[in-house]
């Protein structure tokens, strides 16, 4: 559009050009050639009339031209404003995507956590309901495994102690801990009113040489004949304990027992 507007503007200037000269020098030509004689008052009227209208659409033309030239650079700024938008909008879907792409991830693998947790939970709900646990075959396991079993025991939950104590006392491995360990599955026994069971595991704690549990053994063992109604073997018991360690707090336990039967 601006290319056929300047050629235009230069038709015009051309025209324009031609009439000048029609009116000047042309016309000095006219009164040389003819001896003095110039055109008629009506073509010179009529050339004015049409020089002025096309100054007029020259003038015009500039105008529009102008006016154009300042809509182009309105439209340029606006192309530049929706571009710049443009990539800020495309830079926030990648954002987007991104995130949704992290989201994504982050759903797949708390579902295999959850699936991991609930495949624990199963075992260790079987491993509880079935009282199976795995062979001790060293000491270090047999320490480790202890700990668990006393933890479970002191937290009162002697169901779930027992199956590890079974497994240490059926271990062949000789360890110092051994006759504690008895000792404590008596206990869990005892808690659970197993106490034919618990009887036979004080007993096998006392029968140590040396054992840290053997005084709360004894102790533990006439309660179990009490339970059982065996007040004869209770009262022997803990008569025992009296005699082998006498100033023991079990043995002064076991004093007020033997008073109450």
């Amino acid at each position: 559009m601006k290319q056929l507007l300047q050629g235009a503007s230069f038709l015009l200037i051309a025209f324009l050009f031609g009439a000048n000269l029609v009116l000047s020098g042309c016309g000095s030509e006219v009164q040389t050639t003819d001896s003095g004689q110039t055109p008629p008052d009506s073509v010179i009227d009529s050339l004015r009339t049409e020089n002025a209208r096309l100054q007029a659409d020259n003038d015009q033309l500039t105008k529009t031209n102008a006016q154009l030239d300042q809509d182009k650079k309105a439209l340029n700024a606006k192309v530049a404003d929706i571009t710049s938008k443009l990539g800020q909008s495309s830079q926030q879907w990648q954002d987007l995507q991104d995130l949704q792409a992290r989201v994504s991830a982050l759903d797949s693998e708390l579902a295999v956590q959850k699936q991991i947790n609930r495949d624990l939970m199963a075992k260790g709900a079987e491993s509880e309901k079935l009282g199976t646990v795995s062979p001790v075959t060293s000491n270090t396991e047999f320490k480790k495994s202890y700990d668990a079993a006393v933890k479970l025991c002191l937290a009162r939950k002697y169901k779930q102690a027992t199956p590890q104590l079974e497994s240490l006392t059926a271990s062949s491995v000789d360890d110092p801990l051994m006759s504690n360990a008895h000792y404590w599955l008596g206990m869990a026994y005892y808690s659970t009113k197993h106490y034919d069971k618990a009887v036979k595991e004080f007993q096998k704690t006392t029968s140590y040489q040396k054992s840290w549990k053997a005084e709360d053994a004894y102790l533990m063992l006439g309660l179990a004949y009490v339970r059982l109604g065996d007040k004869d073997n209770a009262r022997s018991t803990w008569e025992s304990l009296g005699q082998k360690y006498p100033n023991s707090k079990d043995a002064t336990q076991a004093k007020k027992y033997l008073s109450q039967l």
